[in-house]
């Protein structure tokens, strides 16, 4: 009977680590700080999830598939260094949509330095969209991107940071539910996954609008950022009952503005 629960242990055991599945390492960390190179997984509003690799030395930022195919580099050596202190620059607000609507990816960049304080908003392509000389003092404190463990559309991902500046990716068998989920800027707005998914001919899409919100739009775009359905929602119903009979097969991302804000976007597959 001992040697049965012994064997029967040991099975478990297995099993239980099989569960954390290690996938790659890079030669960066996802820091606590700001002040080393970076990895983090980003939830972009056209894009879907993706890696998000901040090269300080570098001065670039690669943006990679769950997949892990190179999407785009993008260069950030025409920003300001930060002149004096000991505070890295810090990149924030990693978006498509957040800042303007010409769905490149846009991002904030934060030198929290005194006297030499800027806040920078930038394009992909390094066109400069606002400056000041005020900055996002409280960085530490408003939520954030970048997590030990991320909720994705390829499975759940943890990222561990090593004291040799590395960082490992490992695939999780759960899913993280607690109230420290992923934080979304736009919690308050409430988005659902379409059902079904992929879909033929109908698909049902939940939303909840923002408390005090009484009406809003549902944006649909294909993976170009064209806009192919809009459709217009209030506080009545809590979900949108959509066709694709009359659009291409092919992958669409949707997302739900109110009063001038966009929540995260979702995914929607169709079929023929």
């Amino acid at each position: 009977m001992k040697k049965i629960i012994l064997i029967a242990l040991i099975a478990f055991v297995t099993n239980a680590k099989a569960q954390i599945t290690f996938e790659f390492a890079l030669d960066s960390a996802s820091a606590l700080t700001s002040t080393v190179d970076e990895l983090m997984i980003v939830n972009f509003e056209l894009l879907g999830d993706e890696y998000v690799k901040i090269n300080r030395h570098g001065q670039s930022i690669s943006i990679y598939n769950m997949n892990h195919t190179l999407v785009k580099t993008i260069s950030f050596a025409g920003i300001p260094a930060n002149t004096g202190g000991l505070n890295a620059p810090a990149f924030l607000y990693f978006s498509q949509t957040l800042f303007n609507t010409d769905n490149k990816i846009e991002f904030m960049y934060a030198i929290n330095s005194s006297p030499n304080n800027y806040t920078g908003i930038y394009n992909e392509d390094g066109t400069l969209l606002f400056s000041d000389t005020g900055v996002a003092a409280v960085y530490q404190t408003i939520p954030m991107q970048q997590y030990c463990i991320y909720n994705t559309t390829a499975g759940t991902k943890m990222i561990l940071s090593y004291s040799n500046g590395q960082a490992k990716v490992f695939d999780l068998g759960g899913t993280l539910t607690t109230a420290v989920d992923r934080v979304n800027p736009h919690a308050n707005t409430g988005l659902g996954n379409a059902y079904p998914n992929p879909t033929a001919n109908t698909t049902t899409i939940p939303y909840t609008l923002p408390q005090g919100t009484t009406q809003g739009e549902l944006v649909f775009y294909n993976t170009q950022g064209t806009e192919v359905k809009r459709f217009k929602v209030d506080n009545t119903f809590n979900s949108l009952l959509v066709t694709t009979t009359d659009i291409p097969a092919g992958t669409y991302y949707y997302h739900l503005q109110t009063d001038g804000n966009a929540s995260a976007s979702k995914k929607m597959v169709v079929v023929k």
